[in-house]
């Protein structure tokens, strides 16, 4: 229901643009649409132009469902029970935006990296023990995909939104999944330079014979 409705919008706007467009996502990206359109017979999809560093054009599909709004309108609107209103939608998206803009977890990938790399080299290749040294940057990673941003932390940086939940809940959500995929990135690089490492000291160790007398 809420896709026809966009598409109802969208046409309003225009079927198509030959001007760069602000698109937002209601997850927080934002692209600069060279050129846009939708498709299908209900309108279900935007198909998106954008210009590469070399002056080409690149497409790229996204469904209506996903947008928050193109320009200055607004595209995302409440459906059913229970939704966001548009306007706490807004701080929502905005709370998300901020944090993909200037959330930086690089304590993540370099924990993730220092954990994978240890344990390949210590577990997997001192304690000669691979199963483990495998698990433990599983569980490790596992864990710290339940870490985010908290909300003092927030807070700090954005006093202007101090009894804002919406807001809050944005910056939270985006920073949480920035946490997840630099642990993982920096679990994983760790695990691969660990292992060569450890696979390489095994291949250098001296090998001493013992002659009879």
């Amino acid at each position: 229901m809420r896709h026809i409705i966009s598409a109802i919008i969208l046409l309003l706007i225009s079927a198509i643009t030959f001007s760069q467009t602000k698109l937002s996502l209601l997850d927080g990206t934002q692209y600069n649409a060279k050129e846009y359109t939708f498709f299908n017979d209900n309108g279900s999809s935007m198909e998106i132009k954008l210009e590469k560093k070399n002056g080409k054009l690149k497409s790229k599909y996204i469904d209506i469902n996903d947008i928050w709004s193109v320009g200055d309108s607004i595209i995302y609107m409440p459906t059913q029970d229970g939704e966001y209103t548009v306007e706490n939608m807004s701080y929502v998206v905005t709370g998300k935006q901020t944090a993909k803009n200037e959330f930086k977890p690089w304590w993540a990938y370099v924990g993730g990296f220092a954990v994978g790399a240890g344990s390949m080299l210590y577990l997997g290749g001192y304690c000669n023990r691979p199963m483990l040294s495998l698990a433990v940057p599983i569980v490790y990673a596992t864990g710290i995909s339940f870490t985010r941003p908290t909300k003092k932390g927030i807070l700090k940086r954005h006093p202007e939104y101090q009894d804002n939940e919406y807001f809050v809940y944005g910056y939270k959500n985006t920073g949480r999944k920035k946490i997840m995929i630099n642990t993982i990135i920096g679990t994983l690089g760790g695990m691969v330079v660990g292992g060569v490492a450890s696979l390489a000291l095994k291949n250098t160790e001296t090998t001493y014979i013992v002659r009879p007398n």
